[in-house]
């Protein structure tokens, strides 16, 4: 599997990125047809004075993508943790393909949007002041997909919400965790 990595304030070594790619290996025998693996890496200075490593790794396969984050104080922890439990999200997607027989995650995964996600980050610092806190533009492509698979994605991902094209009325809807732990829709009238 071919691991772009992005860096932010880190400089990535011959032997960090040999320890990566060995543990990256692990995943090679568990994720099947990658299309593409990203791993940020990012280190900020907190108000403390401390300095704190975020590694945030990607995963896309033609039907799923699976995304983890982890922070340490040491970069390649942080990398460390975020692939273990990068590794404990793809066995969690391989147990259901294998409770459901081996077949995809309920039979809209072929619905999912492949995501060549675009992301603009050139926006000029003049345009960030006009448009306040946004740091990050993503752009996808969205296909229809029910609800079900809606969910399936955003946990897949770890956000407490998630955008999509609703399968049966093709409106662009909202799904997102409640603090009871349900699940709400967002949809236009």
């Amino acid at each position: 599997m071919e691991l772009n990595i992005r860096t932010n304030g880190v400089k990535v070594t011959e032997g960090m990125r040999e320890f990566i790619d060995k543990r990256m290996s692990k995943l090679d025998r568990l994720a099947d047809n990658v299309v593409d693996a990203q791993l940020e890496l990012k280190t900020e200075t907190t108000r403390t004075g401390a300095e704190t490593s975020t590694a945030q790794i990607t995963l896309k396969t033609r039907k799923n993508v699976v995304r983890a984050e982890a922070e340490s104080p040491e970069v390649a922890k942080a990398i460390d943790m975020a692939i273990d439990k990068l590794v404990a999200q793809v066995r969690k997607v391989n147990d259901r393909k294998i409770k459901r027989g081996g077949k995809p995650i309920n039979e809209l995964v072929a619905d999912l949007p492949m995501e060549s996600e675009v992301v603009e980050e050139a926006a000029t610092e003049e345009m960030n002041e006009l448009l306040g806190q946004i740091s990050r533009t993503k752009t996808f492509r969205m296909d229809p997909m029910g609800v079900e698979t809606a969910i399936e994605q955003m946990e897949l991902v770890g956000h407490d919400f998630f955008f999509f094209k609703n399968a049966e009325d093709e409106t662009f809807t909202v799904l997102y965790r409640r603090k009871d732990g349900s699940y709400g829709l967002l949809a236009p009238d």
